[in-house]
């Protein structure tokens, strides 16, 4: 791993964005723009002073190479199994000449303790193979599959994280294109001697080096404490018949409606990630009228679906 944080990143000298209550579920339907700036997702450390950034381009992320890491905080996890799953399509390896990898996501305790992590290994510029490791590590400790994948192909990727009782026994799964049958038996399994996670804090994509981290491109996250959630086809970030009007807001009142008209909890952040209001509606408005001018991101939650809309005050 080249990339190194500064201890005072630990300090949160970033914005935080709140903890998402499990299952969280993301298909980046989002204006384009850097993932690490568009909430409810934060930076992981500190940005990248280079400016290469995990982008958004309105359906999904794609990055490559060296950059700014982006987390999504949940309520801490220190106990059981916790989940997370996305599609990923590896685009390219040519440049990818780390002999020992490189992880894309993980679950992280803060921002240089890393747990739970994907990895990919360059075999030529059009394959590759798959690899998981409990804690952070240099690569070495990776358990790899001895199967071949090939880029350009998308794949559903499901990691476990497992907590043991004891010091230095927490345990990491993979499966890649698992059905509802395969939780028992997983693709990879790997059991950690090391220091174990104390909790975690939150899920992460990664972009560590032009050496490691291939080009990729990464939709339908979602992470859970349940396989079967994780699996579950549910429709990414659709709240049926979702409507926010007026917008922009003049007078103080932004309706939110969808077919359920089930509670709805409504979270806006400012431009600069700080959330602003929290509230739960039906279906009915949201008082804006203590919001000053200028744009927002609003976050509606339904029912265990996220949407996530951009809001001009006035």
């Amino acid at each position: 791993m080249k990339k190194i944080y500064l201890a005072g990143a630990i300090l949160a000298t970033t914005i935080s964005f709140g903890q998402q209550t499990l299952p969280f579920t993301d298909a980046f339907n989002y204006p384009a723009g850097n993932l690490h700036d568009t909430a409810p997702w934060e930076a992981l450390g500190f940005p990248n002073a280079g400016g290469d950034h995990i982008l958004l381009d309105g359906s999904k992320v794609i990055f490559a190479g060296i950059g700014t890491d982006a987390q999504i905080k949940v309520t801490p996890q220190s106990s059981g199994t916790v989940f997370y799953k996305f599609s990923l399509k590896v685009v390219s390896m040519a440049g990818v000449t780390q002999a020992n990898g490189g992880y894309l996501a993980g679950f992280a305790t803060n921002a240089i303790t890393h747990g739970g992590t994907l990895w990919t290994k360059r075999v030529d510029d059009n394959t590759f193979k798959f690899g998981i490791e409990t804690a952070t590590a240099t690569g070495v400790d990776t358990t790899w599959d001895t199967a071949d994948y090939s880029t350009g192909t998308t794949y559903t990727v499901v990691v476990a994280y497992t907590f043991g009782t004891g010091t230095s026994d927490d345990i990491t799964s993979l499966w890649v294109n698992p059905t509802g049958a395969d939780e028992a038996s997983p693709l990879l399994t790997d059991y950690h001697t090391g220091t174990d996670l104390a909790y975690i804090e939150s899920f992460f994509l990664r972009q560590d080096s032009v050496q490691e981290t291939p080009s990729v491109e990464i939709d339908n996250v979602k992470v859970s404490n349940s396989f079967t959630e994780v699996l579950a086809n549910t429709k990414f970030n659709a709240i049926a018949g979702l409507k926010i009007f007026p917008n922009p807001v003049t007078d103080g009142k932004l309706f939110i409606s969808s077919d359920t008209g089930t509670t709805k909890t409504i979270a806006i952040y400012n431009a600069l990630g700080k959330q602003v209001l929290n509230t739960t509606i039906e279906n009915g408005y949201v008082n804006t009228s203590n919001l000053s001018t200028g744009v927002y991101m609003v976050k509606i939650t339904e029912e265990g679906k996220t949407a996530t809309r951009k809001l001009v005050i006035k």
